[in-house]
């Protein structure tokens, strides 16, 4: 398990699949691509500091993996125009 998640172990398996999933990744693009990825990836940790496991932070942060790689997919075709 990444370091980054380390402090996330001994919550839902659910919620670290989840989390896993908006770990920023290191081969995006340099810029803006990166930037959006882990200011989502910040959120969904926030979130997870703050509320307790259970159905709705899971479906929260499927929807911010969602956010996330639209979002993404939309920096890097920003990028390459």
């Amino acid at each position: 398990m990444s370091t980054y998640l380390a402090e996330f172990s001994n919550r839902h398996p659910s919620t670290q699949e989840k989390l896993r999933w908006l770990i920023p990744n290191p081969h995006l693009p340099e810029g803006t691509p990166s930037i959006v990825a882990a200011q989502l990836g910040d959120a969904g940790i926030e979130l997870a500091r703050r509320v307790q496991d259970g159905p709705q932070l899971t479906i929260a942060l499927q929807k911010l993996i969602e956010a996330k790689d639209a979002a993404v997919r939309q920096a890097i075709a920003d990028a390459e125009t």
